[in-house]
């Protein structure tokens, strides 16, 4: 069963905003680990003398990193330390429940600097802890998306690439073979010419061969006929008839 009493959160836009008091910054030579943090911190609260006499700050904690500056002066921009350089963070219980520190790379330099505040609480100690541990996890989150964001692009433009690279590829093929084609087609069609000017000329041959023929054998008929026709005998003539023989005379007789 659900709880009738409601447990109401606080959303706000803005960024956490913590009251502290600077103690100052030492070098170190670990950046991370249990422990790190002790002797530095031990150092810089040894010689910070009284807790009324250091300067009093505001320390704004986001996924950007930490930015710290005078609470006396609002128009100050203060001095920021971008996430990426940092490198640890806690609140150091083994010196004071009330101390947030953290480890970053100097700007100016290569080495390490840890610096440390004291909080008006130890809850307050605990949340700056906490808050800055859950802006390293959202920040490694958001860069982690955008280096997978960055390796899908940089995919999509090597496969756009890619085949682009393969269609001009198959077109210079394509052309090379429609090329090879049309050249093999010629080739077949002047074959089928040449096979087909041979042909007719066959054909002429074969008719005019025939025709040669056909004549000849017109011609060699129209001899025999002519020589067969001097043959035939001639017709007699009347009158080379010799005497004594009985010609029948055309004319009709007439009896007076």
């Amino acid at each position: 069963m659900w709880s009738a009493t409601k447990v109401r959160a606080r959303i706000t836009e803005t960024d956490p905003v913590f009251k502290a008091r600077y103690i100052g910054c030492a070098e170190t030579f670990t950046a991370s680990g249990q422990g790190c943090t002790t002797g530095p911190v031990q150092k810089l609260w040894d010689n910070a003398g009284g807790e009324k006499e250091l300067k009093k700050v505001t320390i704004v904690i986001n996924t950007g990193g930490i930015t710290i500056k005078g609470s006396d002066k609002k128009k100050e921009q203060g001095k920021f330390y971008p996430i990426e350089t940092i490198s640890f963070c806690n609140a150091d219980l083994a010196i004071n429940e009330r101390i947030f520190c953290w480890i970053c790379k100097d700007s100016e330099s290569p080495s390490l600097q840890c610096h440390a505040v004291i909080c008006g609480s130890k809850e307050e100690a605990k949340s700056m802890s906490l808050v800055m541990s859950r802006a390293f996890q959202i920040a490694y989150k958001e860069w982690k998306t955008s280096k997978v964001r960055e390796e899908r692009e940089s995919k999509k433009i090597r496969t756009k690439d890619e085949i682009k690279g393969k269609q001009s590829s198959f077109r210079k093929d394509s052309d090379s073979i429609h090329s090879s084609e049309s050249g093999s087609d010629t080739q077949a069609v002047a074959r089928k010419l040449s096979r087909r000017d041979s042909g007719c000329q066959t054909e002429m041959n074969d008719l005019s061969n025939g025709l040669d023929s056909s004549l000849k054998i017109k011609d060699s008929n129209l001899d025999t006929v002519s020589e067969t026709g001097s043959n035939v005998p001639p017709v007699p003539d009347v009158n080379s008839v010799s005497v004594g023989t009985e010609v029948q005379s055309s004319e009709k007789e007439f009896l007076y």
